[in-house]
């Protein structure tokens, strides 16, 4: 075989098992080190060095090293070396360009215009000299490393920014539920037989959603629909809302107005989450098509106006008002399991009773309706009847 055809199979060699450790899907670390490895075994090289440039504060930094001091790699310029050339490999005959003890041949890394990092190596173990061919096999192996370090820089980069849009996204959120809440506050306070109300109905709503399997997106539209269900109230007056005595047929039609102010108002917004106005106006539907405000039936209406609907009846029945006192939790499930079919999903129950016996046995890490209900409810006898219901619910 002769001295050309191995040296083109040495470099060949040579460069599948760059492509191999470069293509690896190791961490970035473990790959550098590979890469490392394959530059020095290449050239019979005892010492050697990878450094990254960071633009940010005009400095090189060490990747990967063997052999060389590091106080003398610190002290690398990278301002001269960008004076050499764009990935062209040169051999160190003074220390005008650098001052590393040992090193013999270099060669700048760069991806178009922009400087990446360096190349170092000290001179071969075996004595002979780099030759031209070395040079120009350095160089095809300095453009495939310099493309790994820039896609490493821009990965990086767009890390970094990502979770900057993702801190900002969770304090624009935050900033946005603490608006809702005082906005949902601000609703109940009109109403003091209600307050709370509104947080009441987005955590049981949500809690139902999740146990449908709904995706976190969606729950959290639900939960802003929550809070945001009763806001039409605010153009009804403290005197109506708190009347004590059973409202004229007048006045009830004036309260009934609220899910139209409600979606009136809510459809000027421009929420991320899909039919969040459609819950807000519908929440008072039924079944059978004898709700309000547009009487719609069963197959008009969506999941979420469903979950709303019994969410905000359950709370409505379990909360005090002017012109009856609350329901024990019992009776307020029993109420609802007599309007199934004519007013609430059998499937919406069926979950909501299985979401409160896993909250009264503990399985869920965060209850939602456990912590809202009357501290002297029998636990027992609660579990008892959500067995039953769950039990009739569930049968074929």
């Amino acid at each position: 075989m002769s001295t050309e055809l191995k040296k083109a199979l040495y470099n060949i060699s040579a460069l599948a098992d760059l492509g191999q450790a470069i293509t690896s899907e190791s961490v970035f670390h473990e790959k550098m080190q590979s890469v490392f490895y394959v530059l020095t075994g290449t050239f019979l090289a005892n010492r050697g060095a990878i450094l990254s440039y960071d633009k940010s504060v005009s400095r090189l930094n060490t990747l990967t090293q063997k052999g060389f001091s590091p106080a003398d790699l610190d002290r690398v310029d990278p301002g001269k070396l960008m004076s050499l050339g764009k990935n062209e490999p040169c051999l160190i005959e003074d220390d005008t360009v650098l001052s590393v003890a040992g090193a013999e041949i270099l060669a700048p890394l760069w991806v178009r215009d922009e400087f990446i990092g360096v190349l170092l190596l000290s001179g071969k173990v075996t004595g002979v000299p780099y030759t031209q061919e070395d040079l120009e096999l350095l160089n095809v192996i300095a453009n495939q490393i310099a493309i790994v370090l820039n896609n490493h820089s821009l990965f990086i980069d767009l890390s970094e920014k990502l979770e900057e849009n993702r801190r900002l996204y969770e304090e624009m959120r935050h900033i946005y539920h603490g608006t809702l809440q005082a906005f949902a506050a601000a609703i109940d306070a009109k109403d003091a037989y209600t307050q709370n109300h509104s947080y009441r109905v987005a955590k049981y709503s949500a809690a139902i959603a999740r146990e449908l399997g709904w995706n976190e997106h969606d729950i959290e539209g639900i939960y802003v629909a929550g809070y945001l269900h009763d806001v039409g109230k605010l153009a009804i007056s403290n005197e109506l809302l708190n009347k004590v005595t059973p409202f004229t047929p007048e006045e009830r039609e004036e309260i009934r107005k609220h899910s139209t102010t409600s979606h009136n108002i809510t459809s000027k917004i421009k929420f991320p989450w899909k039919n969040v106005q459609d819950m807000v106006w519908h929440h008072h539907e039924r079944l059978d098509g004898c709700g309000y405000p547009e009487a719609l039936a069963e197959e008009s209406l969506s999941d979420g106006v469903r979950i709303l609907s019994l969410a905000d009846s359950f709370d409505a029945m379990t909360s005090q008002r002017p012109y009856r006192k609350k329901m024990d939790v019992q009776s307020a499930l029993g109420e609802l399991k007599k309007c199934l079919a004519s007013q609430f999903d059998n499937k919406i129950m069926l979950v909501f009773c299985k979401v409160l016996e896993k909250e009264i046995k503990g399985e869920l890490p965060e209850p939602n309706i456990l912590p809202n209900l009357d501290r002297n409810s029998d636990l027992s006898v609660i579990s008892s009847m959500l067995e039953a219901i769950i039990q009739e619910l569930s049968a074929p």
